[in-house]
Formats: structure tokens, sequence, C-alpha cells
């Protein structure tokens, strides 16, 4: 192995991220969440949505410009340490008319990728999304990438059980082993195996792989990560903290995405048809599971690349491991913490060694609030949030962000999108859409930071309705104009401190 090793751009096993390059981009807006059998009374957050999570149209309201603000700025923690990723805050304001005589009372959903920054300032576990309807601010419910990895799992485990019922000796040697899983009986496991390897014409790493799923009896299983503990936002719901963590168990050791994938893949083993249904969440929204970016050169789309030292992943020391799902899912790390028996750990093991990883699930979140429009009314929605721009190594190095445009799709009615990005002056910028440079302008450096900057904008009115957007700053500008910024902040502050004295 080289000194480094690129993950993500595997490209004999990412044949799918070549697909990314033709979405087309377009406008954003919220989604409406359909009721499943049109029951807005059952009970429930999961109940009244629809089982899998898909959004619905809408036809009544008309949606008359949305205006879609994003700055990269500071974070406000890291201070003088400008080697940190840019925090980026996005507004999408939607001006929206209902023309009807009758009141409209909707759910929404608004999905947002990557998940969104926690707010350190706060003295409660708080996420930096704020909804508004004109200016009364509504309450709203996030639904985790957490959850939605286990409604994924919940979906494919029962895939798979049913599989297993309907082979009637699959089923004994899958309970014999389940039976004597504390005792691991080579002899139950091996009886398993040669079933798979013959009758079923199995291959040998797949086989190996529904070994070990009998071994772990992974049902109805829990686990509280301690770098994943449940926060839903405005709204706490105990059924999505139970999913977030549900058929995890000792699985927990090598992370919840490669765990789902896990799960995933084992279903596809039975019914074909189960390797698109994890999908089918993700693009439902607009959203691709393939993270990709926008290349700093060229402009196009492309599937991420983030390279990382060998040794970090043999001891899961390199932050961009352990702190970013997508290279932690592509990884074959095991957690050296793991409250887990020496069994369980090496049913891990073996998972990693034969699981085929062909690509990751983009970690995505969904907004879920409840909106009512008056009779022949315009009310403006406003949805704020601030997450971290991710990091692609492709040189030149780049700090990206990725935003979900599709759900305007989804209205029959939706107007104009005005589009405009802020970025500190002196870095270099570049969108997977064509922007005009409006100028530049002070403005503050970051929501949780008092200081004030030249920013340089970014401005163009998007026209289609499909797709992602997505945004990237050179990472070698982005420090250099980080070092200038925080010079110029403690040097307002230093004349503030002076003003303070005369007076």
């Amino acid at each position: 192995m080289s000194k480094k090793s690129t993950i993500l751009v595997l490209r004999t096993l990412l044949i799918w991220f070549a697909l990314a390059a033709s979405v087309a981009l377009a406008n954003g807006g919220p989604f409406t969440i359909k009721y499943p059998n049109g029951d807005p009374a059952a009970k429930g957050v999961l109940a009244r949505l629809d089982p899998d999570l898909k959004p619905g149209q809408e036809n009544r309201l008309r949606v008359i410009k949305e205006d879609l603000k994003i700055t990269f700025g500071k974070d406000g923690v890291s201070r003088g340490d400008v080697t940190s990723p840019p925090l980026v805050q996005v507004s999408a304001e939607y001006t929206i008319e209902n023309p009807t005589d009758d009141q409209i009372e909707m759910d929404f959903g608004f999905p947002i990728l990557r998940g969104v920054y926690i707010n350190p300032w706060s003295m409660m576990i708080s996420p930096a999304v704020k909804v508004w309807l004109d200016k009364t601010p509504v309450q709203f419910t996030i639904i985790s990438n957490s959850a939605i990895y286990g409604i994924i799992r919940q979906h494919a485990y029962s895939s798979i059980e049913q599989a297993i019922a309907a082979d009637v000796k699959l089923s004994n040697l899958v309970a014999t082993v389940r039976s004597n899983s504390i005792r691991m009986r080579s002899t139950d496991r091996q009886e398993l195996l040669a079933y798979l390897t013959g009758p079923m014409k199995w291959s040998e790493r797949d086989s190996a792989l529904l070994v070990e799923y009998a071994s772990l009896n992974v049902a109805n299983t829990t686990a509280i990560r301690p770098r994943d503990r449940g926060w839903l936002g405005g709204l706490a719901d105990e059924e999505l903290r139970k999913l977030q963590n549900q058929y995890l168990g000792p699985l927990a050791a090598i992370g919840e995405q490669k765990a789902t994938q896990f799960f995933a893949y084992l279903a596809s083993r039975f019914d074909p048809q189960a390797a698109t249904t994890y999908e089918k969440i993700f693009s439902a929204w607009g959203g691709d599971v393939r993270e990709c970016s926008v290349d700093l050169k060229t402009g196009k789309i492309r599937p991420r690349e983030v390279t990382v030292a060998p040794e970090a992943i043999s001891k899961g020391s390199d932050v961009s491991i352990t702190g970013d799902p997508t290279i932690y899912a592509r990884v074959d790390y095991l957690d050296p913490q793991a409250p887990i028996s020496e069994s369980e750990r090496t049913s891990c093991e073996v998972i990693l060694k034969n699981l085929p990883v062909i690509f990751t699930f983009a970690p995505m979140n969904i907004l879920h609030y409840q909106v009512k429009f008056p009779a022949r009314s315009v009310q403006t929605l406003t949805v704020s949030y601030s997450q971290y721009a991710y990091l692609d190594t492709r040189g030149p190095t780049s700090y990206q962000l990725a935003y979900v445009v599709h759900p305007a799709s989804l209205w029959q009615q939706f107007g104009p999108i005005n589009l405009e990005v802020a970025v500190p002056q002196g870095v270099d910028f570049r969108a997977s859409v064509a922007c005009d440079n409006g100028g530049t302008e002070e403005r503050g450096v970051g929501p949780y930071d008092s200081g004030k900057g030249r920013f340089s904008i970014y401005q163009t009115v998007l026209e289609q309705k499909t797709g992602e957007l997505y945004l990237a700053v050179d990472a070698d500008t982005w420090k250099k104009a980080g070092k200038q910024i925080a010079v110029d902040v403690q040097t307002i502050r230093a004349q503030q401190v002076d003003d303070q004295r005369r007076k």
C-alpha cells in the first residue's frame, strides 16, 4: 500500500458514481409529506408519515419565489485555528400563496444532506436549525440519518427473515446456529455454510456473511453509541430514538452505515430488488446516496475523493475517519473500545472482510414540520440551518456543500429561485451552476462570531427543478482568508475595547 490510500474513489467498485455526472441541477424547496391511506390522524410520527418516508405532490399552494442564501463562514469555536472547515449558513426563504378559499394545513419535509451543526454554546444539545412562518417560529422534528438507516435495516431485516422462513432447511440451520450462538459450535456453522455454498449456490463470501448474521442474532437489538446519542431537534420522539439504534447490537462496532450496508446487501441476495430499496428513500427526496463533489477546476460533478494515511485507517486515529461517516463506512475499521464479546468481535471482523462496499450512504436529515396557510393569503416560510462543509482532497483540495434542490419539482407551481452565495474575499469559489460576480460586501464572519469581514458575492437565478446543487471553496485560499479574518476580528475587538475605555 502507498503512503496514502484514496478512499471513495476505488474506480472499479464505483461504477454507480459515474451516473451522478448526468444529474440535472436546479431549484430547492420543501417537500410535501404524504399520509399513508390519507389518514392524517394516525398516531405517531412514523405512522403519520409514509412508511418509506417518501414525499407527495402539491398542487394547491403556489411558491411565488424562493430566495436561497448560502454563506461560507467561521464556526466561532476554532478561533485562531484556521484549519477547520467552513461553517456554511443556509437560508431558504419561500414566498407561498394559498389562492384557494380554504385554509390548508400541511406537513412539510425538508432534506438536508450530511446533517446539521450542533450549537456548542447552548446549555442543551441544540441543532442550528430554525423554521419560521413570517415572524413566528415553527416547531420541527429532525428525522436523523441514523433513524433513516434504522428504517433501512428494519426493512432489510424483515426481507431476510421472510426469505429464511420460506426455506425449511435454511430456517432449521439458522435456528440451530442461533440457539447455539453462545457456544458457537463450529459444526452448526459449517453445516449452514455448506448448504449456502452447495444447494443455494452462494459464493463463499456471501455465505460467510449470512453465517455471521445468524451467529450474531441481531433481532430487535439496540445499541446506544456514545458518539451518536439521540437528538431530534424541536420534538423528541421515542419511536425515532428507538429506530436509530435498532438492529445494531454488536454491529455498532463497525459503524451504523457499514451495518446498514450489511443488512441491505444480505436482503439483496434473496431478492435482487432489495438492492435498490434503500436508495429509494434518498432518491425520492432528490438526494444521491453516492457522495459527489463539484470539481474545482472544471465545474463538473464527480465522485468525492478523500485521502487518508493507511496507518490512521488501522488505528482509527484520523479525525477524518472517525468524524466523517462516509469515510468511516468505507474503511475496514472496528472500534477497539466496543463493549462486545470475543466471538462478536470475530463475527464483525469476518463481516468487514467479506462485505463488498460498492458505495456508501450519504448522510441525510429530514426536517419535519406542520404549517397552516389561511385562505387567500401570502406568507413567507423560512428554513435556515448551519453545517460544516465536507473535505475533498482531489487537487486542488476543497471544502464542499451539497444542497438538495430537487423538491421544487414536487410542486405544480414553483417560481424562480434566486441564489446568492457569499465567500470570504480572496477565496476561490466554484459552483455546479454558472454564477455572476456581484461584487463584495462587509458581513459577519459567522453565526457564533461577532467579527466582520469582506465577502465576495455570487448570484444567479436557477431554473430547473431536479437534482442537487454543489458549491466548493479552495482549501488553501480558505486558510489564507481565515488567517486574515482572525487578524481582522482581533483588530475590531481591540478597537471596541478602546472605544469603551474612552467612553
